[in-house]
């Protein structure tokens, strides 16, 4: 074991930098993993002013020799003498054999001082995600470390060291999440431990989470949930950088030791969304300007994505319920400032928009901060959530409905049933999944809606053409004569399917809407969220009765043509949120235009999505002309 750590050096020195990292956070990542060895280490080597293990000595004389070298290596800056004084006097001190207590306390003020001076972080950005973390590990590790952790993988045996058992309280309980994410990202030289730079920070972070989380019994770690739940150690374990710079040994007995070991494996009991999300936002918006002074166009970019993705779009649903406009402005502001990062904007223009937006997020932190919904405006936003979500939806069924009913297949009705219900299922399904399982990023979930959109857009638009050839009255009767009679399973499942898409992205989105809009509502007005929900739930029924009771008594032809306008509607209205969300995530460019912006008809002032929906207008607009110069003609069945 001893040797085992002895090859740390060699791994500092040696390791290849890790994807994404800039050259100062590398060499200050590498000082501080070695100043945390030298730390749990050092105790081991000498006792009472003596040397206990002269192989532990003679390594911890080498580790801080080095120290003093890889301080001098960082970039010149105020601050980098003093480090370089304090690491010469931590080799001081091992070389006159100090305490152990002195040199874990040397070791930490010198890790503090390099974080701060270096701008390190020693916490994920974010709550890391444990179900990745433990794929990772079967993926990854499990062949050497075993299944369970127990370092007992078929690949392990005969290593010499052998691989870790994450189960060993002496050498775990001495580990923080910080010190095992820096093993994970540099390795161990001259072992079979290799670095895993490949993979990202947050991966990187899931896995040190998901390997400290082994070590303790769901019975332990259920005793931290409940001791957590009763405010215990809520000042000690503050945040996400206190969880992963805690070593189990030093933060004391019962209960402590079990809400860390609960922290471990449920960070996402940490977070304070509002608060966290503000703040995560703040600081990637300035590191994105810093990249930008300093020339780094395509990482000042990046790093702005990832202010919207992984810091404010948390937040929109609850912006949503309390100030709607002001979530609208700032989502446009952070595309505004996007913009020019990528393109070619001046940097008068770019630090004006930061500044802007830096505003519009003070407003954002006072509009949370003013309080909970009262059970009035709880109501009315319940309400008017589930009946603008709900409505699109309800508008396709209904006419899909109406369409079987004059086919005479009221047979086929159970098909969109299971369509829509499959959808409902389905969406409560992703938000359990969502909220207690896996932690939805930004990014998948802008992704995923705008995948959804485009596909219900091109549905809807080709339904436009269908039901507007139909418009006729003998084509209408052609096609039942020849097609519906014996419609059959697949093109009664493509009915459910296309029930289900419309209906599923609505689903989901509404709820991730309520589920911030109780947050964000007193106890006593939450019963009155439900009550809203209920009245919109029933206006929808009763605009559904009243859709299919028209859509029966309307004429054939101009049912058929009211529905095929209602389809090119919808589907112009789904491609331009379908566009605008992916320009969010950062897959499709952004150009921004001077357009009014109209949120429930998807118009947006980006030249992307008014182009995508200028083409589906052009596409209706031939497609009509054409029918209309075809029945001028000599009738051709359809």
């Amino acid at each position: 074991m001893q040797r085992f750590f002895g090859l740390m050096l060699a791994c500092m020195l040696l390791a290849l930098p890790v994807r994404g990292v800039p050259a100062q956070d590398e060499t200050a990542g590498r000082l501080v993993h070695l100043l945390d060895y030298i730390g749990v280490d050092y105790g081991g080597a000498v006792a009472d002013g003596q040397v206990s293990s002269a192989a532990e000595y003679a390594e911890m004389q080498e580790f801080t020799a080095s120290v003093a070298q890889l301080v001098l290596s960082l970039p010149s800056k105020p601050g980098r003498e003093e480090l370089a004084r304090e690491a010469n006097a931590l080799r001081t001190a091992v070389d006159d054999k100090a305490s152990a207590a002195d040199v874990i306390r040397m070791t930490g003020q010198l890790k503090a001082r390099i974080g701060e001076l270096y701008e390190l972080r020693l916490a994920p950005q974010r709550a890391p995600d444990l179900v990745a973390g433990a794929q990772i590990y079967a993926a990854q590790c499990a062949a050497c470390h075993g299944a369970q952790g127990h370092g007992d993988g078929p690949a392990g045996q005969g290593l010499d060291p052998p691989p870790s058992d994450f189960h060993d309280p002496i050498r775990q309980g001495s580990q923080s999440l910080a010190m095992l994410y820096n093993t994970i990202s540099y390795g161990v030289t001259g072992t079979a431990m290799v670095g895993f730079g490949s993979l990202s920070e947050q991966e990187r972070w899931a896995l040190a989470f998901y390997v400290g989380s082994l070590r303790h019994d769901a019975a332990t770690r259920r005793a931290g949930e409940l001791a957590w739940q009763d405010g215990c150690c809520k000042d000690q374990f503050a945040d996400l950088f206190a969880v992963a710079g805690a070593v189990p040994d030093q933060v004391g007995g019962s209960p402590q030791l079990a809400v860390l070991a609960y922290l471990r494996s449920t960070p996402l009991a940490l977070r304070d969304s509002r608060g966290e999300s503000l703040a995560l936002t703040r600081q990637l918006l300035q590191e994105s300007l810093a990249q930008y002074r300093a020339g780094d166009r395509a990482g000042a970019y990046r790093t702005a994505l990832a202010a919207y993705l992984d810091g404010f779009e948390p937040l929109e649903q609850v912006l949503q319920a309390v100030d709607p406009a002001l979530k609208l402005e700032v989502e446009a502001r952070m595309m505004a400032y996007r913009e020019p990062l990528r393109a070619t904007g001046s940097q008068a223009d770019v630090e004006q928009l930061h500044a802007g937006l830096v505003k519009a997020l003070d407003r954002v932190e006072a509009a949370l901060a003013a309080g909970n919904l009262d059970a009035k405006l709880a109501f009315a936003s319940a309400f008017f959530i589930l009946l603008r979500e709900g409505l699109e939806a309800v508008l396709v069924l209904a006419a899909m409905f109406a369409f079987l009913g004059k086919a005479g297949r009221h047979e086929a009705y159970r098909y969109l049933h299971i369509g829509w219900a499959g959808a409902l299922a389905a969406g409560v399904a992703t938000w359990g999944v969502a909220a207690y399982v896996v932690t939805i990023s930004g990014a998948t979930r802008e992704l995923s809606e705008g995948f959804i959109a485009l596909l219900a857009a091109g549905i809807l638009f080709y339904m436009g053409f269908w039901l507007h050839d139909k418009s006729h009255a003998d084509r209408w009767q052609a096609y039942i004569n020849q097609h519906l009679g014996s419609m059959g399973g697949r093109s009664l499942w493509l009915l459910a399917f296309l029930a289900f898409i419309a209906v599923y992205r609505e689903v989901f989105e509404t709820i991730l809407f309520f589920q911030a809009l109780w947050l964000q509502t007193t106890p006593a007005g939450q019963s009155m969220v439900l009550v809203g929900a209920l009245s919109g739930a029933v206006v929808l029924a009763l605009v559904s009765w009243g859709l299919l009771r028209l859509s029966t008594r309307l004429p054939l032809g101009l049912f058929f043509g009211a529905s095929a306008l209602l389809m090119y509607l919808l589907a112009i209205v789904f491609a331009g949120k379908g566009i605008v969300a992916l320009q969010e995530a950062g897959t499709l460019p952004i150009s921004s235009i001077a357009f009014p912006r109209v949120d429930l008809l998807g118009i947006y002032p980006t030249l992307q999505s008014l182009g995508a929906q200028a083409l589906l207008v052009i596409g209706a607009a031939l497609h009509y002309a054409l029918a209309l110069r075809k029945r001028r003609g000599p009738y051709s069945k359809a």
